[in-house]
């Protein structure tokens, strides 16, 4: 196993440093915004174009690399990401903060289209569930290693804006001297989105709901740390925690889920998301103990991704698994556009335990949609597939995935949005 690991070292390690960047710079922004006194609309509506640029680097990133081929790609994306970095921390205005979150957003879809090409390229059958397991610890490690990185200067400096471009910069060193021949280009895929949302209805609309939670808390769950007194250490500590704890209910999460019907496990999340909001906003001020407790156990929303996911792949056929993983990435990046702004929103109307407040409307409405209608939409629980936790990176990922077709995507004939 280990030599076998060894064969994806470059890659993989290119994740943990890309993602430890990543991280960084997300709080770092929605940080040093908050300390200059903007306000919690505009900190929304800048941040969320971060998600924008993913969803057009689902459409745009897959063709650049079919072009140019991925050591090339991969360091044009980093090289960009890099100046990007940079540039924040050159000239501090929203609105061209915005724009570079957009182009942020893009190149980070890129960057992950050629590590994941890389990993689906060289692994074997065997292998590839155990690897997409390994690939989605590194991401979540290196996310939440980054919050510790906002200690090291002051933050509305321009010195951790450099160091989030160090690692960017950095990410192209295992990529460029590794000897490993580059992968093969894979068919990109053409997406009919309306029958793609017929075949797995409900899970996209759980992939927006998550993208709505978890894109709110990634970029306000900053700047409402900061609003309640916690200091940067404090911010750091409260942020890694949610993210780790996010990895570790996979495992509880995804038992139940091979158990139980993928739409009542979804509801059950969907009020465990509201139960828990409910209690931050209300108990939260407390102490920060009780505060990073309850935070913990916030981690549960980064599973409601996988178990759509895995609801899904229950009622399709396997040469339909990557279409529609696709397209529940384009649902999550949709719902993350909007899920800031409309947090944003809810926190300057009643403060910053608005944040809760806006999580927990949209865990009840998901888990009790859920709830209505697993009866309806119920699925034999013998027939369903294993829970496989799958982060949602690219939609190159899916092709990691076991439960698919091993070999990449296949491209449909009149199959054209």
């Amino acid at each position: 196993m280990l030599s076998t690991i060894k064969s994806f070292f470059a890659p993989l390690l290119a994740t943990i440093i890309l993602t430890m960047g990543g991280g960084l710079l997300n709080s770092l922004l929605s940080v040093n915004m908050s300390l200059n006194g903007y306000s919690e609309q505009v900190i929304g509506l800048v941040m969320s174009c971060n998600y924008l640029g993913i969803v057009l680097g689902i459409f745009f990133c897959q063709p650049i690399v079919h072009r140019v081929g991925h050591i090339r790609a991969f360091a044009v994306f980093a090289t960009v990401i890099t100046v990007i970095a940079l540039l924040y921390g050159i000239y501090m205005t929203p609105w061209f903060w915005a724009f570079l979150r957009i182009c942020n957003g893009l190149c980070i879809t890129g960057l992950f289209v050629v590590i994941e090409t890389w990993l689906n390229e060289k692994v074997e059958p065997s292998f590839r569930g155990r690897l997409l397991s390994i690939y989605m610890i590194l991401v979540y490690f290196g996310n939440g290693s980054g919050q510790f990185l906002l200690n090291i200067s002051h933050v509305q400096g321009q010195t951790i804006f450099m160091v989030a471009g160090i690692l960017f910069a950095m990410c192209l060193i295992p990529i460029s001297i590794t000897r490993a021949v580059h992968p093969e280009p894979l068919q990109v895929p053409r997406y009919n989105l309306i029958k793609l949302f017929q075949l797995a209805p409900f899970s996209m609309v759980g992939s927006f709901t998550a993208g709505l939670i978890n894109s709110s808390f990634y970029t306000m769950g900053p700047m409402f740390a900061l609003e309640i007194g916690l200091q940067i250490h404090q911010v750091s500590w409260f942020m890694s925690l949610t993210i780790w704890a996010g990895l570790l209910f996979q495992w509880p999460v995804g038992l139940l889920s091979d158990r139980l019907d993928r739409l009542t496990v979804l509801s059950l999340v969907g009020f465990m998301v509201f139960i828990i909001s409910v209690s931050i906003a209300m108990l939260g001020a407390v102490s920060l103990s009780v505060l990073l407790l309850l935070t913990v156990c916030f981690g549960v929303v980064f599973t409601i991704y996988p178990v759509a996911m895995a609801r899904a792949q229950d009622n399709i056929e396997k040469e339909d698994i990557v279409p529609v993983s696709g397209a529940l990435i384009l649902f999550f990046g949709l719902g993350a556009c909007f899920g800031p702004v409309l947090a944003s929103s809810v926190i300057a109307k009643i403060g910053p335990w608005g944040l809760y407040y806006f999580t927990a409307i949209c865990g009840g409405i998901m888990g009790g949609a859920a709830w209505i209608f697993r009866e309806k939409l119920s699925s034999n629980i013998e027939d369903e597939v294993p829970y496989i936790p799958i982060p949602k990176t690219s939609p190159v990922v899916s092709t990691l995935d076991p439960r698919g077709e091993p070999k990449g995507y296949v491209e449909k004939k009149g199959e054209d949005t």
